[in-house]
């Protein structure tokens, strides 16, 4: 085993990677001591579409959704029976050069997830209804991704047909479907034996581990499996262009006409300086673009890469999209693109723009790799393409150094050089490109061992891809669980009321802001001009354009209940994004009027939908005498600071930021305090409130035959009996083992979706429980539903049913610690609900002493009242519903 290491002043650092090679070749990177109480473990095979030979064409990613189902110690599809008990994760995906696969579990579980990913690369199994079904699966994705969506296929797969012209490099790693099936487990036998050698393989990592405890377990699976030889890589050199390439096809349904330009990028593992200024170039021309810098395009957007900055060996594209007007030509836009390549290609004229772009690639960069399985993936990937893992932490510094000299040459380079357009142009049919041929006698235009046989027919009779010596062997046990901690986290009442809690996060140098205020029952009357209050707002002070600049970003939404700000910065900018959010809320600077525009911030679900029916019934307001406010005098009554939360994470000491937000947002006044429970008026329990909507917005497309169902219930006191009523929430609908989705299996309702929940609703804490079920089994469905309640309130609990759900419990909460925002997502609902740090960091230890008792008692407390209201949106009568829902059992109320 030979191991590589950063120079001993850095191995201090939470993260820094650590690399060994083991005997048989495989290559490991350890980022020890992360600070999260969950672990990314992830697997790096250098194969993807590109190493895809004549006959193969998608044999890379179907053989990704086939490692999924099956390995000696964990047949047909058992991958998944303890990870999803955990709250854990999984995903694989295939990318031009490579496949991962990466699980985020418990950091107890860290030897399970090494046993999983060791079991399926030593002795994977398949059989022929496996392959069969992942066929299946396949098929609908390809229809899904590239042929049943407008412009499929564009830019990728399409675009490099035109700008490159190697097999490897042009063909469609998606295939297709027919020539698929004529793969057998034989061929998929040879694939793996060619290619998931353990010398072509990369294993990452990351978690709060020390190195001490994670080498012994990764020799351990890992170091027992064969080594192989490691397949030559695939020829993908390609000869200049020298002239412009253009393509043009059809496409139907539509009256604009879709463009991509492609351009060649440097190759970064030799100009790595280059290739980032491409990058910066990149976003100073979307940033353009967006300001109206490329006229007479819409919906305009570039990146560096089909999937990605850095995600592939050379050749790399430079990839730029957008949608053209009616009488808007290819001609035209890209003799504009060139016009802009050439003006910035003044160091003078790129300069301020440059060093704009380059601090926020730089910040975006940072916050995407502070999230665990990002960073965990970025690690394996650079680590398998470049050699580099430690890039992941050198590119923020990479990017801001970029000076405006190189952007300009990098701009004045693409204006010189020939570059590929492809167009999708309106037409009565589809039209597409026929397959890729490659050249007969080309190294790479042979039939390949490992590939299909050509065989037609049902895929041949196969049991196993291999077998390992040692056998099956048992999962391993779990490891002891580290806590969840919040780093000096504090917690402040302002004046005013709003309560902000401060959390120190070293994870990236950037600071996560999130702000809810509670609408009351103002606001709960006029969603809409909430909405459009918010919009008027942002585009009076500019904030979200101001936050751009500063390197981070900034989000208002409404959901009809509350108002919510979601922002980040770098940590050198904060203050300035508080000034940002000062003037956010000050009603002083709101002109006389609303704009319209400002509806796209309110949430458009069916669920959104039905709650806007419910809180107007149970929460009646009268229209204040005068008729509407102006918009100042809303602003006051909703946006007030009373009853406000404020989080805020970052590598900041929390009593710094405390006295920040005291000190920006001192001018922060309003009333916006919540109705007391029952202020708003004789609302009373709802009955039934059925709406019918022939086309209601955001309802599925193709679902004109299934029906939402929200039933509600008002929860009675929120106090000592909290953790039981967590625990009986997840238990009776919040996780894959719970009751309605056993009830859901043994009835094989396949196409039923149903979830409980709690929540406040106006001024009243709820249970809920929703439905989206075949509008002709809505009275079974909510019956059902009303039995397992009945059920679950008068039979005791079993106690290994409550540990189910109490384990699931405390392992999906460690989820919100995956990264500085989701902790600040979760600290803000948390805290929203009227909850508190204790809370938040002695959760998992309060379920742990809620007994079976406690739960059946919670259970008929929070969900014996479930059916006080039910609220259905869908194509259906409300008579029909109203009488579905009396079938169930659901009394006759006053219809909405």
């Amino acid at each position: 085993m030979t191991t590589t290491a950063p120079p001993a002043a850095h191995r201090a650092v939470p993260g820094t990677p650590l690399r060994r090679t083991l005997a048989n070749g495989l290559r490991v990177v350890l980022a020890p001591h992360w600070p999260t109480p969950r672990t990314a473990v992830s697997v790096h095979v250098g194969v993807g579409f590109r190493s895809e030979r004549p006959g193969q064409e998608g044999l890379a990613h179907l053989f990704e959704h086939l490692m999924f189902r099956g390995s000696e110690s964990l047949p047909r599809g058992t991958f998944f029976d303890a990870l999803h008990a955990q709250a854990g994760t999984a995903n694989g995906t295939t990318h031009q050069d490579y496949t991962d696969y990466v699980q985020v579990v418990p950091a107890a579980a860290l030897e399970q997830a090494l046993f999983r990913e060791a079991d399926r690369l030593r002795a994977p199994r398949f059989t022929e209804e496996q392959l069969a079904a992942q066929l299946t699966g396949v098929g609908q994705e390809i229809a899904h991704m590239r042929d049943g969506r407008p412009f499929g296929g564009c830019p990728w797969p399409l675009l490099p047909r035109l700008l490159f012209d190697n097999f490897a490099n042009t063909h469609d790693g998606y295939g297709g479907i027919e020539q698929l099936r004529r793969t057998g487990v034989e061929d998929c036998a040879r694939f793996f034996d060619t290619h998931y050698a353990p010398g072509n393989t990369v294993l990452t990592v990351l978690g709060p581990h020390s190195p001490e405890e994670v080498w012994p377990l990764v020799e351990r699976h890992f170091g027992d499996i064969p080594p192989r030889p490691v397949p030559a890589p695939p020829a993908l050199d390609e000869p200049p262009l020298t002239a412009d390439r253009y393509g043009h096809w059809r496409e139907p349904g539509t009256e604009l006409t879709a463009v991509a330009v492609g351009h060649r990028l440097p190759d970064p593992a030799t100009a790595l300086t280059d290739y980032l200024a491409h990058q910066v170039l990149v976003e100073v021309l979307g940033r353009s673009a967006a300001e109206g810098g490329l006229p007479g395009a819409a919906r305009v957007s570039a990146s560096c890469g089909f999937f990605g900055p850095l995600d592939t060996v050379r050749p790399d594209a430079l990839v730029l999209t957008a949608l053209l007007p009616p009488g808007r030509t290819a001609e035209g836009f890209t003799a504009g693109l060139t016009e802009w390549w050439q003006r910035h290609g003044s160091p003078a004229h790129v300069a301020k723009g440059a060093r704009r772009a380059a601090a926020a690639l730089a910040a975006r960069h940072g916050r995407a790799h502070g999230d665990l399985q990002e960073r965990c993936r970025a690690l394996g990937r650079l680590e398998l393409l470049q050699g580099r893992p430690e890039l992941v932490d050198e590119i923020p510094r990479l990017l801001a150094d970029t000076a405006p000299e190189r952007v300009a040459a990098a701009a004045a380079g693409l204006a010189r050089t020939p570059r590929a357009v492809l167009l999708l142009e309106p037409g009565p049919r589809r039209t597409r490109p026929a397959p890729v041929v490659p050249p007969a006698g080309r190294a790479d235009g042979t039939a390949d061992p490992s590939g299909p046989s050509g065989a037609a027919g049902p895929v041949r009779s196969a049991a196993a891809l291999g077998s390992s010596p040692l056998g099956v062997r048992p999962l391993p046990p779990l490891a002891e669980q580290p806590e969840a901690v919040l780093d000096r986290a504090r917690e402040t009442r302002l004046p005013g009321g709003l309560r902000l809690i401060a959390v120190r996060d070293r994870r990236s140098a950037l600071v996560e802001l999130r702000l809810r205020v509670s609408l009351g029952a103002e606001g709960w009357r006029e969603p809409r001009r909430v909405a459009r209050l918010l919009g008027t707002a942002d585009l009076t002070v500019r904030a979200t354009a101001r936050a751009a600049l500063l390197g981070g970003g900034l989000r208002l939404s409404t959901d009809g209940q509350w108002a919510d700000l979601a922002a980040w910065c770098p940590v050198s900018e904060r203050t300035a994004l508080l000034r940002i959010l000062a003037e956010l809320l000050d009603p002083a600077r709101l002109p006389d009027g609303l704009r319209s525009a400002g509806e796209r911030l309110l949430e458009q679900s069916p669920e959104r939908r039905m709650d806007e029916v419910l809180r107007r019934h149970w929460a009646p307001v009268r229209a204040p005498g005068g008729g509407l406010p102006d918009p100042a005098e809303l602003h006051r009554r909703v946006l007030g600071p009373h009853g406000a939360v404020l989080v805020s994470v970052g590598d900041v000491d929390p009593e710094r930021t405390a006295a920040e937000v005291a000190e920006a947002l001192s001018g922060w006044t309003g009333r916006g305090a919540p109705a007391a429970a029952g202020a708003g008026g004789a609302g009373g329990p709802a009955g039934v409130l059925a709406v019918d909507v022939p086309d209601a917005p955001g309802l599925p497309a193709g679902t004109g035959d299934f029906v939402h169902v929200t039933l509600s219930g008002e929860e009675p006191g929120v106090g000592a009996h909290d953790p039981a009523r967590y625990l009986v929430t997840a238990l009776f609908g919040g996780h894959p083992g719970s009751r309605l989705s056993a009830w859901c299996r043994r009835g094989g309702h396949t196409d039923h979706h149903l979830s409980a929940g709690r929540d406040r609703l106006a001024d009243r804490p709820r249970a809920l429980v929703r439905l989206t079920v075949p509008r002709h089994s809505l009275a079974p469905a909510v019956a059902g539903v009303t039995d397992e309640v009945r059920r679950l309130a008068a039979v005791p609990v079993p106690a290994a049913e409550v540990e189910e759900a109490r384990r699931y419990c405390a392992t999906q909460l460690l989820s919100a610690f995956d990264s500085p925002g989701l902790l600040a997502d979760a600290l803000r609902y948390t805290f929203a609900a009227g909850r508190d740090l204790d809370w938040v960091i002695r959760r998992p230890r309060l379920l742990g002493a809620v007994g079976p008792e406690a739960v059946s008692a919670a259970a008929g407390a929070l969900y014996g009242s479930l059916t006080e209201s039910a609220v259905v949106l869908g194509r259906i009568d409300r008579r029909e519903a109203v009488r579905e829902l009396e079938r169930a059992g659901v009394r006759r109320g006053t219809p909405a």
